[in-house]
């Protein structure tokens, strides 16, 4: 049930951090991997966490034993974000699969900082959709696979339904509706949200969209966790906007992000984002 899972998600974060799998009731057949290579219980940021890093947002689906966080953690007293997805089985964890950020970046430089000092998700995450208009698991994938059509080889045409106040947050950043990261005198993006600044055609250098897995799906919240990669060819130097305006792409060497991403849906709109993203080789698989 509800309340077990979200227990059993402070049981990991404790065990992670006090860098002991033991505490865990783990099954004989447990697999761990972290950005996508298998690890032994222990190894990885199991050997490096030190300290819980005043962010944790967890999603927990009954009907499958899953859950999904994203959580703040200190690794050698460096923070990283984390993205965590647990599989149950017999009332022991059977899977963990963990994407981390270690990735430095300058927008995203801030982001654990920002996520402590949030101290946990937006209420909006936490409120249950009311039962007569709560999406069926079928609806709420489709809602996501529309965001990441319209994602994909973006050209500002099929774009996602968002309620107007939809944010999304990346790494701990807000990358929409925030206008302190447009620079003066230019027309506005990221102060846009979702929407807009997919009708602007944009993101056409993300190239493929694949290994879109739904693995954590909350009916009752309207959250559904994903864990797909975004790929960028590199072949895609500039774009031109609908707007009319022709922008440059930096991307010029072929990569992917390795991403974990939840959604929180409301009346057959996208509500909230909240992403991380881990920078990984072009083409890499999850191994799941």
């Amino acid at each position: 049930n509800r309340a077990t899972l979200e227990q059993l998600a402070d049981r990991y974060l404790d065990a992670l951090v006090a860098r002991d799998p033991g505490r865990l009731p783990l099954h004989a057949d447990f697999r761990y991997s972290e950005n996508g290579q298998t690890l032994q219980p222990g190894d990885g940021l199991w050997g490096t966490a030190n300290a819980r890093g005043g962010y944790q947002h967890s999603v927990v689906d009954s009907d499958a034993g899953t859950i999904g966080l994203t959580a703040v953690v200190q690794e050698n007293d460096l923070p990283v974000i984390a993205g965590i997805r647990l599989a149950v089985k017999d009332g022991q964890i059977a899977e963990a699969e963990a994407v981390v950020s270690r990735t430095d970046i300058l927008f995203y430089k801030n982001g654990p900082a920002n996520l402590a000092a949030m101290g946990g998700p937006a209420p909006i995450w936490t409120e249950a959709v009311p039962p007569a208009e709560r999406a069926s698991r079928q609806e709420l994938i489709a809602l996501a696979n529309a965001y990441f059509d319209t994602l994909e080889r973006n050209d500002g045409s099929f774009i996602a339904p968002f309620e107007e106040s939809c944010r999304r947050l990346d790494n701990g950043v807000y990358a929409t509706q925030a206008p302190e990261f447009d620079a003066a005198g230019d027309p506005p993006f990221y102060g846009l949200g979702p929407a807009g600044q997919f009708a602007l055609g944009y993101f056409a250098f993300v190239t493929r969209i694949r290994e879109r897995r739904f693995p954590v799906i909350d009916v009752e919240r309207g959250v559904i966790v994903s864990l797909p990669f975004l790929d960028h060819a590199g072949t895609i130097h500039e774009v031109k906007l609908t707007d009319g305006r022709t922008v440059p792409i930096g991307v010029k060497q072929p990569y992917s992000w390795q991403i974990f991403e939840m959604f929180k849906m409301r009346r057959g709109k996208i509500a909230q984002i909240e992403v991380v993203l881990n920078m990984v080789p072009y083409a890499m698989s999850s191994g799941w």
